[in-house]
Parts: structure tokens; sequence; C-alpha cells
């Protein structure tokens, strides 16, 4: 690795270097020494940015779902409710659809996360901003007049899980419709509940 490379950009390197060593040799196999090697660093450079390949997993995890934190940050900042659900569903859906590498690296890290209780505790806290988000984007429905009264925390956690469910069947499916999969949850998690259908 170059001397005048970034920090980001050596960090960079090695959760790209992690990812792939997890992948190919699995949590147990990997070493910090494989992952120093994918990634063109010495062992010792390796150990100067984290102290256990726990470490590395944890924030591997967070990077990789930086995205997903962007896209609740941008449906946020939509002023229609129905369209922040809207976009958040059909980035989610695409975003892990064209990632599917990283998202066979998220199935493996919430396997090692529910035996670690600092990484079960990182992914509880995800699972609540994420459910408190939609959450919110349905309130805003209902006092805008979109939405029906329901449930929404409920409907949140439907969601959140079917989102979430809805990944293994990206990684084991061929032949993906995105549009379908995406109008497939627009039609149960919005138009259900729209007061007029759009």
């Amino acid at each position: 690795m170059a001397k005048w490379e970034t920090k980001e950009k050596r960090m960079d390197d090695i959760v790209n270097a992690a990812v792939a060593v997890f992948l190919d040799k699995g949590y147990e196999g990997a070493s910090m020494e494989s992952i120093a090697k994918q990634a063109q660093i010495s062992k010792g450079g390796l150990y100067h940015h984290f102290g256990s390949k726990d470490e590395i997993l944890f924030y591997a995890s967070e990077k990789l779902n930086e995205p997903i934190y962007e896209y609740v940050h941008l449906a946020l900042k939509e002023s229609d409710p129905v369209a922040g659900l809207r976009f958040y569903i059909r980035n989610y859906v695409s975003y892990w659809l064209s990632h599917q590498k990283e998202l066979t690296f998220f199935f493996l890290t919430m396997i090692k996360a529910i035996a670690t209780p600092e990484m079960w505790k990182a992914y509880a806290d995800y699972y609540t901003h994420i459910s408190d988000f939609i959450k919110t984007l349905y309130d805003q429905g209902i006092r805008t007049g979109q939405f029906v009264e329901h449930n929404t925390r409920a409907s949140a956690l439907t969601l959140m899980s079917a989102l979430d469910g809805v990944l293994s069947y990206l990684i084991m499916s061929e032949n993906i419709d995105l549009d379908a999969v995406i109008g497939d949850f627009e039609a149960q998690f919005i138009n259900s509940v729209l007061i007029s259908r759009i």
C-alpha cells in the first residue's frame, strides 16, 4: 500500500479485503494475517487499525450499512411521506441486489453477532433506528391524510422484516424482476394503507 494513500482509502482497502477473506474462508478460517495479505499491508499495519478480526467484522458491517443510513436520511427529507417510503423501499432493495457479495457478508455478520454482545447491540440499535424511521413516515402519512389510521409500529416492523426477509431471496434467485419485487412491496406496505390509491 502506498504511503500517500489516505486513511479512508486504507480503511476501505481493509474492509474490502476483510469481506473477501471472510466470504472465502468463513469467520473461523479468516485470520488477521490473511486479511492483511489481501489488503496488501503488513500484519502490524492491520493491528494499527484493528485489534482483532471481531473489530474488523464489526467495522466492515457498519461501513457496508452506510448507504442504508443515507437512504433513511434522504427519505426523511422528502416532503411527502409516501414518496419517502417508495424511495426507501426501491433504494434498499436495489442496493442489496447490486451488492450481493456485501449482502452475503451481511448474513455472515448477523450469525456472528448472535454470539457477540457488542455486535448484537449494534444490530439491535440498527433495527430500532430503521423501525423508528419507517414508523415516522407512516405517522406523517396519517397526519397528512394520506394513510388510513393503522398500527404504524406493526406496519414498520412488518415492512422492515419483509425487506430483510426478501434479501435471502435476492441471493438465491437468478431471475429477479426488481420492478416486480418493488411493486409487490409498494402494494402491500403503501397502497394497502393509502386513503386514495395512487
